[in-house]
């Protein structure tokens, strides 16, 4: 099962986990502005970056890199000063996102990764499994044709 070309499906519903991506940005966009009076410009990846890897895990890198594409700019706008504005990012601003991007594409590939490890694990079993059952089959069967055979005839 090393070259199992059939892991990427380990998701069986991938167009699912679009809409959930966006449902996740949705939900860590209203968490963080609620608690942006509290912690100002704290934290303003957290709660997009456990999204994030909570939708590699669930629906793989795709959809991942889809919250990342749309939390970037939400995250600049909202959550960096000067807030509400695009102006010229200066090097603190992008090491954060930089930070952001590379730390998630990571966690994401190597989710991705274990994810297709588990689905060729399950796979592995499934086929050892059917592989036993017709192994036992056909001994019953070779251990029928020789109860009922005729036996030898001396000459």
């Amino acid at each position: 099962m090393k070259n199992n070309l059939n892991a990427f499906r380990w998701c069986p519903n991938k167009s699912a986990g679009y809409l959930n991506a966006c449902i996740g940005v949705f939900f860590a966009f209203c968490i963080r502005l609620g608690l942006q009076p509290y912690i100002e410009e704290a934290l303003p990846l957290f709660f997009f970056q456990i999204n994030t890897i909570v939708i590699a895990f669930f629906f793989g890198m795709g959809p991942a890199l889809l919250t990342l594409a749309i939390s970037i700019p939400l995250i600049s706008y909202f959550f960096m000063a000067p807030y509400y504005e695009f102006t010229v990012i200066d090097s603190r601003d992008i090491s954060v996102l930089i930070a952001y991007a590379s730390y998630t594409i990571l966690v994401g590939l190597l989710i991705e990764w274990l994810r297709r490890e588990q689905y060729n694990a399950k796979m592995a079993i499934l086929v050892s499994e059917s592989r036993y059952k017709m192994m036992v089959e056909g001994d019953a069967k070779i251990r029928e044709l020789v109860k009922n055979s005729p036996p030898p005839q001396a000459n």
